[in-house]
């Protein structure tokens, strides 16, 4: 079931290394932007040197992500049920990879042409939240197809006891995800400066537990 993810976070993290490589390349000497404020505005700046060190962050994270994704159904304990839920777990390893490659190839780009008075670093962070929001849909259409399990999805001890409320839950987390990845996509285009962070920040914080493994009841 992982073959899929496999093939896609090698490829991306094949291209991810090109552009640290390329984009470390062309940095100038000095004064590289490496941290916006939620304006878009560069607030903070580096040399050379430890401009280079920051494209390798999201490789770095890109890499995690694949071994944990790779990792986790093998010591899944409903390790059948993921099976069966297997194309929402490739579509959303998937899914996550293409962003992450996505903001790190803006990264990149900021980082070499700067960001100044321009904004550049603003429509950026739009196109972010528009990709957050791709995200967002696609775990909404693929959630409610989702069987038990420990890893994928609203892990309770209610909807983990329960097949039932497993199913009713994930029926109602899917809209609430479509909602919010239009939310993000209309946000994207509409909603200017520090109200970009609180729509995906609002959009986000009570899905958290869809990207963080559950343990078993009783366990630690």
């Amino acid at each position: 079931m992982i073959r899929n993810g496999l093939i896609v976070s090698a490829i991306t993290l094949a291209l991810m290394a090109i552009i640290s490589i390329w984009a470390g390349a062309q940095l100038p000497a000095d004064n590289i932007p490496v941290h916006w404020n939620a304006d878009g505005v560069s607030d903070r700046f580096s040399d050379r040197q430890e401009a280079q060190l920051f494209l390798w962050i999201m490789p770095g994270s890109a890499l995690l992500g694949m071994l944990l994704f790779a990792l986790l159904p093998q010591v899944e304990p409903m390790r059948e049920n993921l099976y069966k839920s297997r194309k929402a777990y490739n579509a959303v390893w998937i899914a996550t990879m293409v962003l992450l490659l996505s903001i790190h190839s803006g990264l990149a780009y900021m980082m070499i042409v700067g960001s100044g008075e321009d904004m550049r670093a603003n429509e950026f962070v739009r196109l972010v939240i528009a990709g957050s929001g791709i995200l967002f849909i696609i775990l909404g259409n693929y959630l409610p197809k989702t069987r038990q399990n420990w890893f994928l999805g609203v892990r309770t001890p209610w909807t983990l006891s329960s097949e039932f409320t497993w199913e009713k839950t994930h029926r109602l987390a899917g809209s609430l995800f479509l909602i919010g990845g239009f939310v993000c996509l209309i946000s994207a285009i509409m909603v200017n400066g520090i109200g970009l962070i609180y729509v995906v920040v609002g959009t986000s914080i009570d899905q958290r537990d869809l990207f963080i493994p559950c343990l078993p009841q009783g366990a630690g």
